[in-house]
């Protein structure tokens, strides 16, 4: 036991508005309690005495970074935390989605998956499988495990490599959702487990574990495809459901007969690889002749008819006034009495209410109702006038306050995702029908539905015709700008002040300081999908905390899964959300685009024996031979790069050469540089820089000429460099690496406010994500920098706006800047940096600062007995968040800060 609280000991409203990083706010009277990290799962005990919920997140401070099951007395409102010694920070395996009780109520079952040890060979390890508990009184003891084996590809099939070393033909199950089905050859029942990554469903003895039959659920050619996610079983035991994350299906099984019946299909999109509709959480009818299934992706619960198979109706889980998706249903509980039906929005933090009437399809119906939530509501349970919600993100985060140990502690402030909570929430239910109409409201504000934007312009219609968005890596706004004077900054957290960012404090001063701006994902697997499509889909919350707390999920994320282009592969993206990328919603509207670095993943030239990374397991791009792999100090730049014949490398480490670059969503083909690659932290910024000021030349040669050769309307380019890698022997010291950063994003402002273009062209700058630093304020502030022409600031006199902005905020300001409409919910909804346009139009153009290239900081390369190199040697830095963030943020800090403590923190509270 490590926690113990009462349900309603926290005050019953809100004395506040909390701001959350998405954009919207929290703000309700439901009583609710922190518990571990992202609770996906509540069962209620048979006898109706206790509720448990799964939390399969990273795991808090409090647990010990450990995954665990909380245990809610419903007589007594005490939630207590069973932390499972197995699933530490760096555990081989994780709970994942599946739990579920025997009916004799003094078992429970839990998926437990694995990705790097998927078959448990090594001590500690489970591999795949169900855990199976003691369940006494509300106490969970461990008690057996029922291993799943690897399972066959089918005939005609090729599996994923998600894990380098499986053998050939072979794939990983990780179960998922758990269902219980009375009877079977024991008449001690079996356990219907929906397989994540092996695309089937298996029935287990629930006495032994022994596998009784296996569902073929496979729908693509590659496996995994079809994703299934859950399942449910009829009361008789005969028919079992399983819902098919990446298949807009369900599939219906004969589970006495062993055979798959048929696969209903449910809102299928039009083409092979657009986003499908995103089948999550179902839920039986009273009488069972109605199946409900939530549709993340649509905004929608289908309701099937069980005995015909068809669709019967819809629910709309829209909020009044809603135009755009973003709800994202993926929780469904009933009322004891079966009349009114209950589905968790995710994406608007709210619980759809539904009278359980009859429906026709295709008619939708619309909710009676909302009640606010906590943030990320994904799980629901109903026990006699109460309802349960477990919110996977509780109230937000808070600052990520340094801890007072000596510098060489491992972890010198707590990672971002240790500091997110979840939380369970008790609903009167009778009392919420009451006040549903004023529930409702609530909600709506909460998501600020129905929000007038003010004009950006006082004479109307926007001058810009081109956005250039600059997307960098992991920096908060204290690591940079805490020494900006008269803005919102600490500068005892300062760690790449003026003297190695003259650029980006410059920029800040002439154009505009955003103090109080944050980033909307936590990480950059939810970083880059954030900052292009304002919104994170389902399969991204319900992944990226188990991806990023060890290797037991790949990164699914940027267009790649499972080490795959789904794209290439001629199949739905299972990480995509429903509304799509910011490039599409360009596209749709007829303007001209291209993008240098982002959602395109680089093939580089490396020999046989470097194509698969041996950092830290994770695979490289394969690689192509190529007559020359790098360039080393002192070899020829590329012309290519706009350099004269001879022009020497400068850089003492070798620099890759691109073999191949590949878009991986289908509107980038032929809307991308080839020779701009993606995320290499080899890869000085300054050679991307010079490549993409190569093309601007020939922008400017064009504009007013050759519209299709012009500036294109939006441009995205990749400058991540700022992430570091560490103190590695032989490459940029962390300095040199930010230094390198902050130079590219001054080249490329210097240049394009230089040009014709400054008259009608807006810069727009952010960072993905602010993981790798302390802030006094918030773990997501970070900095952001808008430039125009248009800017009401000056170098002698710097505007400081600190209204609340996030990386939503920043996508409206590009859609309103072009044109464009909304996406979604989100960006629908959320406030444009107006402020930083209200000038007279008449900002002079910016001069960059090379004093880092003068003075060869740029060119510092760590050396072999830098500390903290052996450590970073070990790191992979090919790819976006494949290091050890909290060990890499310890490196760094030791790196600038030397000995010195890590301060305390000003203001604000933290759930260290």
């Amino acid at each position: 036991l490590s926690l113990s609280f009462n349900l309603y000991s926290q005050e019953s409203q809100r004395d506040r508005t909390t701001n959350l990083p998405n954009g919207q706010s929290l703000a309700n009277g439901t009583k609710s309690i922190p518990i571990n990290s992202l609770p996906a799962t509540l069962a209620i005990s048979p006898d109706g005495h206790f509720v448990v919920s799964l939390n399969n997140g990273f795991g808090t401070v409090e647990s010990g970074l450990r995954q665990s099951m909380t245990v809610l007395n419903l007589a007594t409102n005490e939630v207590t935390d069973f932390p499972d010694s197995r699933l530490g920070e760096k555990a081989r395996q994780s709970y994942f989605l599946g739990l579920a009780f025997n009916p004799d109520g003094e078992t429970l079952y839990a998926s437990m998956s694995s990705i790097s040890d998927p078959e448990g060979q090594r001590d500690g390890s489970t591999g795949n499988g169900i855990a199976v508990y003691s369940f006494h009184e509300g106490k969970i003891a461990p008690k057996q495990f029922f291993k799943i084996p690897l399972q066959p590809v089918s005939e005609g099939k090729t599996a994923a490599k998600i894990n380098a070393k499986l053998a050939a033909g072979k794939l990983i199950p990780y179960p998922a959702g758990i269902a219980f089905v009375p009877g079977g050859a024991s008449q001690k029942g079996q356990l219907l487990v929906a397989d994540n990554l092996s695309d089937d469903a298996l029935l287990l003895d629930a006495s032994t574990g022994e596998v009784v039959r296996r569902f073929d659920l496979s729908t693509h050619k590659i496996v995994p495809g079809s994703y299934p996610y859950t399942a449910v079983v009829s009361r008789d035991g005969k028919r079992g459901y399983v819902s098919l994350w990446n298949a807009s299906a369900v599939a219906e099984l004969d589970l006495r007969a062993g055979t798959v019946k048929r696969t209903i299909p449910l809102s299928r999109p039009q083409s092979a690889t657009e986003s499908g509709s995103h089948p999550t959480a179902m839920l039986f009818s009273a009488d069972e002749k109605r199946l409900y299934v939530a549709l993340a992706n649509r905004d929608l619960v289908a309701v099937i008819n069980t005995a015909t198979g068809a669709l019967s109706g819809q629910l709309s889980t829209k909020l009044p006034g809603q135009k755009y998706l973003g709800a994202s249903p993926v929780a469904l509980a009933a009322s004891a009495d079966g009349k009114q039906l209950f589905v968790a929005n995710a994406g608007s933090n709210s619980v759809a209410v539904f009278e359980t009437k009859p429906t026709k399809a295709p008619d939708v119906t619309a909710a009676a109702g909302f009640i606010p939530t906590e943030w990320y509501p994904q799980a629901l349970a109903v026990h006699d006038n109460r309802l349960i919600v477990a919110s996977g993100k509780g109230s937000g985060v808070g600052p990520n306050r340094p801890r007072q140990k000596p510098a060489s502690a491992r972890k010198p402030f707590p990672y971002i995702l240790s500091l997110i909570h979840g939380s369970l929430a008790s609903v009167d239910i009778a009392e919420s029908q009451r006040n549903l109409a004023q529930l409702t409201q609530q909600v709506i504000a909460n998501n600020h539905v129905g929000r007038k934007e003010p004009a950006m312009f006082a004479g109307g219609a926007s001058p810009i015709k081109h956005v250039i968005y600059i997307i960098k890596e992991n920096r908060t706004y204290d690591q940079v700008f805490g020494d900006l004077p008269g803005a919102n900054g600490d500068a005892s957290l300062v760690m790449y002040g003026e003297q190695i960012t003259p650029n980006q404090h410059k920029l800040a001063r002439e154009f505009g300081i955003l103090d109080n701006f944050y980033d909307s994902g936590e990480v950059s697997g939810d970083g880059h999908n954030w900052s292009t499509a304002a919104s994170g889909s389902d399969y991204l919350e319900k992944t990226i905390e188990v991806a990023y707390r060890g290797s037991e999920r790949t990164y699914d994320f940027e267009g790649e899964v499972a080490h795959r282009f789904p794209l290439e592969d001629e199949m739905p993206d299972v990480n995509e959300t429903g509304t799509g990328y910011i490039w599409g919603n360009v596209a749709r509207k007829g303007l001209t685009y291209r993008h240098y670095g982002e959602f395109i993943s680089t093939s580089w030239c490396n020999d046989k024996s470097s194509a698969q990374s041996p950092l830290e397991g994770t695979p490289a791009a394969e690689g192509s031979a190529c007559q020359k792999t790098s360039i080393k100090k002192g070899e020829e730049l590329p012309a290519i790069l706009g350099y004269g014949a001879g022009t020497q490398s400068p850089w003492p480490w070798p620099i890759p050469n691109i073999a191949k670059n590949t878009p991986t969503k289908p509107e980038l083909r032929g809307h991308f540089d080839p020779n701009f690659p993606d995320f290499n932290l080899s890869y000085p910024d300054q050679l991307r820089a010079d490549e993409f000021l190569r093309e601007f030349k020939q922008f400017v040669e064009n504009r007013g000429k050759d519209p299709a050769r012009a500036l294109p309307n939006y441009v995205l380019l990749r400058l991540g460099n700022d992430h570091t890698s560490g103190t590695k022997a032989g490459v940029a010291t962390p300095s040199a690496a930010v230094a390198d950063n902050d130079l590219a994003v001054g080249r490329v402002v210097d240049a394009v406010s230089n040009s014709p273009y400054w008259d009608d062209t807006a810069i727009l700058i952010l960072e993905d994500d602010a993981q790798d630093g302390p802030d006094h304020v918030d773990a997501h502030r970070s900095i952001a920098l808008v430039i125009s022409k248009y800017s009401p600031s000056s170098a002698g006199k710097s505007v400081v706006d600190s209204q609340f902005y996030t990386t939503v905020s920043m996508m409206k300001t590009l859609e309103v800047l072009l044109g464009l409409p909304a996406m979604n919910n989100n960006d629908e909804n959320a406030p444009a940096i107006a402020s930083l346009f209200a000038g007279r139009g008449n900002h002079e153009a910016f001069t960059a600062d090379y004093r880092n290239r003068e003075n060869g900081l740029l060119y510092e390369a760590n050396k072999s007995n830098a500390l903290g190199a052996k450590a970073s040697a070990k790191m992979d830095f090919n790819h976006a968040d494949r290091a050890d963030t909290g060990l890499l943020n310890a490196i760094l800090w030791r790196d600038r800060m030397g000995n010195k403590p890590m301060p305390k923190i000003r203001g604000g509270s933290s759930a260290d």
